[in-house]
């Protein structure tokens, strides 16, 4: 009873010290002070990183966000799903909100929107200020109706006016429409001629001019005879009556009704002849000086320029028929209507009422603006976000974890029980093999490179009137298909905008290449300013999971060298195979569930989960051996290594089960998201000792499902 005793003493006489007492008192003191502060720094010393707390801003931001995932109170050794996920279950339904995945998608999207919405800022590169300019341009309505059509009519005057609005003042003896679509395509004017002009790639990875049908498509509805009755109102137009208005809408209908009987097989390769050639099959259109005169002197065409047309000889007699029978002022009608059409939202009040009238309900501006501005600069904010979500540091970062991960990987297959020495040999040469892509192919980084093939390369507007800065971005566009037909294809990136741009990794496995796209290097999937742990076990655990993918059945035929496709796989190690994956098939059927569970359909997706997850945890402990110990998150009660596995379900997490937007019986190939969370740390070697499960828990079962 120490603190009684001193109180006690507090009411009595003190003793008089001695004077060795008086000397004394000092020495021990300092002593005292002496053995304190070795004390301190022998625990100090010993103290494990993995013990101290980090307390940078980002850590705890990554605690607060961790902690609305889990639920700690729950066992860990018994219901390690809602450990993990428990707390977001438990709001999702009342808070309306998201799964993980969406949520993910939902901020990737609006960052993608805000690079052409927010506000021009230092950082943005040149075709980044020149797409805010365009959308900001296209919003601003009271600087377009302030212009009352004055840069349009500017135009439209160049090329000899609109028949429909100048009427007898309109001088057609010298019209010619070969001349009108020239000289509109060089004002940046969006006309729908009568032939259109593309690249078509071919089989020697190059390019050639493709000619085909007018892409003339809208002329179904029958109220566009209104629309057209509406435009002249808006321009106070007097030239034209109702019968000139119907002419031309037959004349637009007549156009559309030849495209749709010209037919195309898309086999470009064996089409390929030479604009001589074309002359020939089409020789109603002067066709050097048309290419010539809207190619702008980027290209010259001669005869023997390669191009591809089909079948187009039909197709020109009845057009030619139809110009003929027409005259010059109903096709320079066509023309100028053809070109309000595709500019309308760039001009007066007026003329956008004209054409909203169409539509049902009115498109919100903003999102009309944000549309049309990326279309008009084609994979140009993906380019951007790609380039900004893939810095140095986290190429740097994914491409050591990644060079760690083959390294586990490639021991995995060695110790694996059920491939031969032969299929472990070409296994081991496959891993070494494996290509990755983090965020895009390398061409996307060569910004000078990539930004001229998206035709954005040094682009600057020269006027702030909206319907201006429109025009130069057409006369860019025109620039740029010039520049690029006959050039050699650039790896059809496109196709990697088209596919692999979400939420999500890939494995390629007969290229046996890794992709890694951008948006999955966000939240908590990844962020290299987060401690390794978190990494490893989120886009650590992702990265495992697609390596498995080119080892399982799917990954059997793969391109290794020459570009040959073999089958790397004995027949006995098939046969083995057939044998060890039963173990995750009858697992994943057990799971008592109230719809029946298929094993074998969702079974390349369960070994990547089984795997993934250990080669992750193992990755993670190479790089404790490069770089140390870690401190953990402030104030959760939990190691390194345990927040390691929480991060390999998190984005997992789904909301109650009574979601009627989800259809359980629907076939799919990856488990429900309890098992997915589960099935991996349960087959592991290492969560069982992490979180302390006896065994024979269920987190902890004797025999465990092992693959590799």
């Amino acid at each position: 009873m120490l603190e009684p005793s001193r109180n006690r003493a507090k009411g009595e006489k003190q003793k008089q010290r001695t004077t060795l007492e008086k000397c004394l008192i000092p020495a021990v003191a300092v002593v005292s002070v002496i053995a304190l502060v070795f004390l301190i720094l022998y625990f100090t010393k010993n103290c494990s990183p993995s013990e101290e707390e980090c307390t940078d801003k980002n850590c705890v931001k990554a605690a607060a966000e961790l902690l609305e995932f889990v639920d700690l109170k729950k066992d860990p050794c018994d219901d390690f799903y809602h450990y993990v996920c428990g707390h977001y279950i438990k709001d999702a339904v009342k808070n309306a909100a998201p799964t993980p995945i969406l949520q993910i998608t939902n901020q990737v999207d609006n960052e993608k929107k805000a690079i052409i919405v927010d506000p021009i800022s230092k950082r943005d590169s040149k075709p980044n200020v020149a797409m805010k300019k365009f959308y900001q341009a296209c919003m601003n309505e009271t600087r377009i109706d302030a212009d009352k059509d004055a840069n349009f009519w500017e135009a439209i005057n160049q090329l000899g006016g609109w028949p429909l609005v100048n009427g007898s003042d309109w001088e057609g003896d010298s019209f010619d429409w070969v001349d009108f679509h020239i000289k509109s395509v060089k004002l940046g004017l969006p006309i729908i001629g009568f032939f259109e002009f593309k690249p078509a790639v071919v089989s020697d990875n190059t390019t050639i001019l493709r000619v085909t049908k007018s892409a003339i498509t809208r002329v179904s509805l029958t109220e566009y005879p209104f629309l057209m009755g509406g435009l002249m109102r808006a321009f106070n137009g007097t030239g034209g009556t109702s019968e000139d208005i119907s002419e031309v809408y037959e004349f637009m209908k007549n156009v559309k009704k030849l495209g749709e009987d010209f037919k195309e097989d898309g086999d470009y390769n064996s089409d390929i002849l030479t604009v001589g050639d074309l002359n020939r099959e089409c020789p109603q259109v002067p066709w050097l000086k048309l290419l010539n005169g809207l190619s702008s002197g980027v290209r010259e065409f001669k005869d023997d320029t390669k191009v591809v047309f089909g079948s187009i000889g039909k197709y020109c007699e009845k057009l030619h028929k139809l110009l003929g029978d027409t005259s010059a002022r109903k096709i320079a009608d066509y023309y100028v209507w053809s070109i309000i059409h595709n500019s309308y939202d760039f001009m007066s009040r007026k003329v956008r009422d004209a054409f909203e009238h169409l539509q049902f309900m009115r498109e919100e501006r903003f999102k009309k603006c944000f549309d049309l501005t990326d279309r008009s600069f084609l994979y140009l904010k993906e380019t951007l976000y790609i380039r900004r979500k893939t810095n140095p540091q986290v190429k740097k970062q994914l491409e050591e974890l990644i060079e760690i991960m083959k390294k586990i990987f490639i021991e995995h297959v060695k110790a694996s029980t059920w491939m031969d020495e032969e299929t472990k040999k070409r296994g081991v040469e496959k891993a070494l093999l494996i290509e990755k892509v983090i965020g895009a192919d390398d061409i996307l980084y060569d910004v000078d490179k990539f930004d001229k093939l998206l035709g954005v390369d040094g682009l600057e507007f020269s006027s702030d009137v909206p319907y201006q800065i429109f025009r130069e971005k057409r006369i860019r566009e025109n620039k740029r298909l010039w520049e690029t037909v006959y050039e050699e294809t650039q790896d059809n990136w496109e196709v990697f905008f088209d596919e692999v741009d979400g939420v999500n990794a890939f494995f390629a496995a007969p290229l046996n290449i890794m992709i890694i796209p951008a948006p999955i290097l966000t939240s908590i999937f990844f962020n290299y300013k987060l401690p390794a742990f978190m990494n490893y076990g989120s886009i650590g655990r992702v990265v495992g999971h697609e390596l498995q993918h080119g080892f399982g059945e799917f990954g059997r035929n793969v391109i290794l060298k020459n570009n040959e496709e073999v089958d790397w796989w004995t027949n006995a190690t098939a046969e083995a195979f057939n044998k060890t994956k039963q173990c995750a098939i009858q697992e994943y059927e057990r799971v008592p569930f109230s719809y029946k569970l298929n094993g074998t359909l969702t079974l390349e997706e369960n070994l990547a989960d089984i795997v993934g997850i250990d080669v992750a945890y193992e990755a993670y402990n190479e790089w404790v051996k490069r770089y140390g110990e870690e401190k953990k998150l402030p104030g959760i009660p939990l190691t390194p290594k345990q927040i390691f596995w929480i991060q390999t379900g998190t984005f997992l997490c789904f909301r109650k089960l009574d979601d009627e937007n989800i259809d359980l019986n629907a076939e799919d190939v990856h488990a429900i998201p309890s098992f997915r969370v589960t099935a991996g740390a349960r087959n592991s070697r290492y969560f069982a000792k992490d979180f302390g499960c006896p065994e024979g828990s269920f987190m902890n079962p004797k025999e465990k499902c092992r693959i590799l």
